[in-house]
């Protein structure tokens, strides 16, 4: 049985996937906030999230990398201001280019530093004698941050 500071591990890392995930799946709430805020084409703001997917899964080996040589925590801090600096760079966008970088390439950077492959590593290291029960646990966290992610992007968005 985990002590109370496998706990608190198991309980953020739940809430930190919740929240970069349910940025992640945010973006069709914000990809219709943009087509009508700027009149740019679907195919336009969609590459934004393409781009997003791509160096997300191109960032893997590097993020493996990181989490090796520094372990988990720092790369999923790090993951977190990136994400939160990508989130306040998007507040500004006013070009398809600004997009494309802000979301498309920091946003994916910090999803993935801060996102699915540290947390394994992470949850392992503290449940060494329940991993499947454990990362099952925290992978229920991105399920929860998307119900309640995306209907708050949305109710942001037509409040302000």
């Amino acid at each position: 049985m985990a002590g109370g500071g496998a706990w608190r591990v198991l309980v953020a890392t739940f809430v930190t996937l919740g929240l970069v995930y349910g940025f992640w799946y945010s973006y069709a709430v914000f990809l219709v906030a943009f087509l009508r805020e700027f009149g740019w084409s679907r195919s336009v703001v969609a590459g934004a999230f393409s781009l997003l997917v791509v160096v997300h899964g191109l960032s893997g080996p590097l993020l493996g990398w990181l989490v090796e040589r520094f372990g988990p925590r720092p790369v999923i801090a790090a993951g977190g201001v990136v994400l939160a600096a990508a989130l306040l760079t998007g507040a500004h966008v006013a070009a398809v280019w600004h997009l494309y970088v802000t979301f498309g390439v920091l946003a994916a950077l910090g999803v993935s530093a801060a996102g699915w492959v540290p947390s394994v590593v992470l949850i392992r290291a503290w449940f060494p004698t329940q991993v499947g029960t454990a990362l099952g646990a925290v992978s229920a966290g991105i399920g929860v941050g998307i119900f309640a992610l995306v209907p708050f992007a949305q109710l942001l968005i037509d409040w302000l």
